[in-house]
């Protein structure tokens, strides 16, 4: 047994049995002829563990997650989870709403932050379906629970189609109000594997060509910098280490408070949502590389700076603990506090209206 089949231990079903808030919470394994193992738990929806064959055949898990139930309520409530309904930031925790505002949660200093203290990463999703190679589930976002207008049936599902994807389709009906919706998974990658300690030395290239400006509270100013070919473009593959030291013409740091940022394509605004490359990553020594491919109009990538290996919250699987750069999470959803930028495209859905979305990613080695 070489050291990569070792790295790959498998989760235990057993330790995530339990109740959370009335509700059976339990471990679901998806596998596929392509050697692809996907474990997903159903509190918060979250994926904790993917079973990846890299270049010798050998399987690696290649993102970061739990062991246990425990581990799971004790542990960062975003890690592996799927977000919503409002992903990402809204500045002040409120939304315009008929010549006013609407009053959120505030649980990110005076910001909300991936749609609150009642957000679908706190809660137990009902199973409605696990066969071998795919699990549905479903959530329903109430006005009355989360706070946010209008109630949303949220019917999610996870598939190995066996050609080494991973697929996340998604659709969610609106009723009652009109809403503001921005639903994504919020996987950590580790491309070399359980033993691989950060992923400085992962190449990432993206097909944007502008992100984000943010203030000093992460939240988007409204200015859109552009990636110039010649210089920083973003497109050309680059180290993380590269990443986050990168800077513009005039020699500033493009992200001085660290890679947490939402990228788009500034140059196709306008041209609808289609599913399209948005994310490459390879890591060489492993040699397994991922494509992410979604119809979302942005892409946050968010480098793992703020994990800090403090526990219990850090603690991962099989005594592992992450702390700084552990692990990448590359997030197809809107733009980050749309609500409050009315010249964006739209994240309004009126009552009666049916989001869909897709999230897949793509494997090789």
């Amino acid at each position: 047994m070489g050291a990569a089949t070792r790295d790959a231990q498998r989760l235990d079903p057993a330790r995530f049995e339990g109740v959370v808030d009335g509700q059976r919470v339990g471990l679901f394994e998806l596998c596929a002829g392509d050697g692809l193992r996907l474990s997903v738990c159903n509190h918060g929806a979250r994926v904790l563990q993917l079973l990846v064959p890299d270049h010798r055949g050998d399987l690696l898990d290649v993102v970061l997650g739990y062991d246990s139930l425990a581990q799971v309520l004790q542990g960062l409530p975003s890690m592996g989870a799927f977000i919503g309904r409002y992903a990402n930031r809204i500045a002040q925790a409120r939304l315009p709403w008929q010549g006013a505002s609407w009053a959120l949660a505030a649980n990110h200093g005076p910001h909300c932050l991936h749609g609150g203290p009642r957000g679908s990463r706190h809660q137990v999703f009902e199973v409605t379906r696990h066969e071998a190679q795919s699990l549905q589930l479903r959530w329903v976002f109430q006005e009355v629970d989360d706070g946010f207008p209008g109630d949303v049936l949220l019917e999610l599902g996870y598939s190995l189609p066996g050609d080494g994807r991973v697929v996340i389709d998604y659709r969610a009906p609106v009723y009652g109000r009109a809403t503001v919706l921005s639903l994504t998974g919020h996987t950590f990658f580790n491309l070399g594997g359980q033993a691989t300690t950060d992923i400085l030395g992962h190449e990432l290239a993206l097909g944007a060509d502008a992100f984000l400006v943010l203030d000093d509270g992460q939240i988007p100013t409204g200015e859109i910098a552009m990636l110039e070919p010649g210089g920083f473009d973003g497109q050309t593959p680059r180290v993380l280490a590269d990443w986050l030291t990168a800077r513009d013409r005039a020699g500033r740091l493009l992200w001085p408070r660290g890679l947490d940022h939402c990228f788009i394509e500034a140059r196709r605004a306008g041209e609808g949502h289609r599913l399209r490359r948005m994310a490459h990553v390879q890591c060489p020594q492993s040699g397994v590389g991922l494509e992410v491919w979604s119809d979302a109009e942005a892409l946050q990538v968010y480098a793992g700076g703020g994990l800090d290996a403090s526990l219990p919250g850090h603690a991962g699987k099989f005594g592992r603990v992450y702390g700084r750069f552990a692990g990448l999470c590359l997030e197809p959803q809107a733009r980050p506090d749309s609500p409050n930028h009315p010249d964006w495209p739209s994240v309004w859905h009126a009552p009666g209206s049916l989001l869909r979305g897709r999230i897949e990613y793509r494997f090789r080695s």
